[in-house]
């Protein structure tokens, strides 16, 4: 591309070219692993080439920005180094992307993941990189980047860096300059959606080698550098081998059996996932009064946690505590790296051991934080998101309000085999709290708005339950409601203190033994000691899920954690921490039993930080 008389469809051109370099190397990509493609499963693979549409596009946007700053310098600056500089800048981005997409296709044959920042460190050592692979695999690949670096550069200088232009007058060219980066940043970013693209807008197949070809691998690189940061453990308080140690024993139980809470031994399931219901909207668990009265009444039909944290604080970390009984970590959720998330276990890759059919359903955007991919990875058949509702019932910033997302799942789960596995991911009571439903909370106050939206959704839970309990599968199911996190609101808490952090929980439903409707579970625990918990009760192993503690087990310990990237907070029996990073010590002391700050409980805690980010770093 010339960078005198700048043209608009030059620039199309120069993106379509970038489009076309990465199909081919896709397509390359394929026959490389064509022995990962299920049989007859082609039909299936071949959409990756429409769903990486997206992924490629704003990488191509993202490799034409330099060219169009230059060009924008050449208008003012008629200099031939600028258009030297400019087609120099070209040659190497082709050369760099065959050389990376090249290596991505071996890396995949090794390790079953795209190029990612760890691999890229093997570069440190060559000699023993090149102890796993031959002499000729070493001459194939070298010829291969010379080939695609050659016809890359080739096309380039006859279809792009040679296309003559016309002089503009500077009227135009004003207008062009002007819509030209609102295009590239608009396109770079996925559209003008709430959240800007990710992997997931590549992910759409349960079959995991699909998804890695639909996945622009210098898009997955690129975030996989930016997200790996600085891979030293910032929590490393002790030895490494110590602080495992100790960890280790936090999970220890006896061998005393673990009572039964279900009548049957293979139930459905359906999580109902309740975003941001923090435990100060539910009177039965100190809470304010009237926000949330269906859900005491269905309480009193369940078994409901009184101690339950959540570990994080978004939503996506919520997701992954749950399914996967992986806690939060302080500084970024693990589910936003798939070259990580992907490795993690999950309720339902057990589950469809025994048979289970998945399905999962939210008004909003699954791509949002790379949901779709974990959820994908985690074996669910079946998803559910904004784009499947009617446009009169997108009446939400987010997507669909809960009435409607309860009303899909239920018309979806008449047509489900048993035993299912379903998931309700809510929204109304987030962000900006938009409900339009009369409540007894109308004031314009933040509070009063979130307390609105809460007693909505759980208007809309009402209706749900007495529509479920009408359907047949009713009495072989049980029903886990937790929170995603907690939330500041309606009392403005300290995030950074227990009270903040403390949940919604509960079990119901007609599988739920009689005996213990109504029943509390004091306990003090985390969201991801449910899958631990649940798979027992199934009697199935849970032992991948390190993170995870059964909690009717009698000889369970007593603790919850949680962070954020301020402090790293514990919460035990005898007293809760709060431990700041920044000074390296306690804060605030919360004394139960005891008033002087408990040593142990604080190595427990620094220890329990350590091991689970050193956990994180080496997936």
């Amino acid at each position: 591309m010339t960078f005198k008389n700048f043209k608009i469809h030059h620039l199309i051109k120069y993106i379509f070219f970038w489009l076309l370099f990465f199909a081919v190397f896709r397509l390359f990509f394929v026959l490389f692993n064509h022995n990962d493609i299920p049989k007859g499963g082609w039909a299936e693979t071949s959409l990756a080439f429409f769903y990486g549409l997206r992924l490629d596009l704003s990488m191509s946007c993202l490799l034409v920005f330099i060219p169009f700053v230059l060009n924008i310098l050449q208008q003012f600056f008629n200099h031939e180094r600028l258009n030297r500089i400019g087609n120099f800048y070209n040659y190497l981005a082709i050369i760099f992307v065959s050389l990376l997409s090249i290596a991505n296709i071996k890396i995949f044959r090794e390790w079953g993941t795209l190029l990612n920042s760890r691999a890229l460190k093997y570069m440190l050592y060559p000699k023993e990189a090149l102890t796993f692979i031959s002499f000729w695999q070493v001459t194939s690949l070298i010829s291969l980047f010379i080939f695609f670096s050659f016809i890359g550069i080739v096309f380039y200088n006859k279809f792009i860096k040679n296309n003559p232009s016309t002089n503009k007058n500077s009227k135009k060219l004003v207008i062009e300059l002007l819509i030209i980066p609102v295009f590239l940043f608009t396109a770079a970013r996925g559209g003008i959606q709430l959240s800007p693209i990710n992997e997931s807008s590549s992910y759409y197949s349960n079959i995991q080698v699909n998804n890695m070809i639909a996945t622009n691998n210098i898009w997955y690189l690129a975030h996989s550098i930016i997200e790996a940061g600085d891979e030293r453990n910032p929590y490393a308080y002790s030895d490494i081998k110590n602080a495992k140690k100790i960890t280790a024993g936090l999970f220890k139980t006896s061998s005393e059996k673990t009572p039964n809470i279900l009548k049957i031994t293979k139930p459905n399931i359906v999580f109902i996932v309740l975003e941001s219901w923090t435990a100060d909207i539910i009177k039965r668990l100190g809470g304010e009064e009237n926000v949330t009265p269906h859900f005491d009444e269905i309480s009193k039909d369940g078994l409901l946690f009184t101690q339950m944290y959540g570990s994080g604080f978004r939503t996506e970390q919520g997701l992954v505590s749950i399914f996967s009984g992986f806690p939060a970590q302080p500084n970024n959720s693990i589910i936003t790296t798939p070259s990580k998330s992907e490795k993690l276990p999950s309720i339902s890759i057990e589950l469809a051991k025994k048979g289970y059919q998945f399905s999962f359903y939210y008004g909003g955007e699954i791509e949002f934080a790379n949901m779709k991919s974990y959820l994908l990875n985690s074996n669910f058949e079946k998803i559910i998101d904004k784009k499947d509702f009617r446009k009169d019932q997108l009446n939400s910033k987010w997507g669909a309000h809960d009435e409607f997302v309860f009303e899909k799942q239920l018309d979806g789960l008449k047509n489900e085999k048993e035993p299912f596995c379903s998931v309700v991911l809510t929204l109304s009571s987030h962000e900006p709290f938009e409900v339009t439903m009369n409540t007894p909370f109308n004031g314009s106050e933040e509070s009063e708005r979130f307390k609105k939206a809460a007693y909505y959704s759980d208007d809309c839970l009402f209706k749900y339950f007495e529509n479920a309990k009408k359907q047949a599968w009713y009495k072989n199911t049980i029903f886990i409601l937790v929170a995603d996190h907690g939330h500041r609101l309606p009392k403005n808490r300290d995030m950074n203190m227990p009270e903040g952090r403390r949940i919604s929980a509960l079990i119901t439903g007609g599988a739920l033994l009689d005996s213990l409707r109504g029943k509390t579970v004091n306990k003090i625990c985390n969201q991801n000691d449910i899958a631990a918990t649940l798979l027992e009760q199934l009697h199935m192993d849970h032992s991948d899920f390190v993170w995870s503690k059964d909690v009717f087990n009698p000889e369970t310990q007593e603790f919850a954690y949680y962070s954020n990237e301020n402090v790293l907070g514990w919460i035990t029996p005898q007293q809760n921490i709060v431990f700041t990073y920044t000074t390296k010590s306690v804060n605030t002391i919360q004394p139960k039993t005891q008033k002087i700050l408990n040593d142990t409980i604080l190595t427990q805690a620094k220890s329990y930080l350590q091991t689970l980010y050193q956990a994180y770093l080496d997936y």
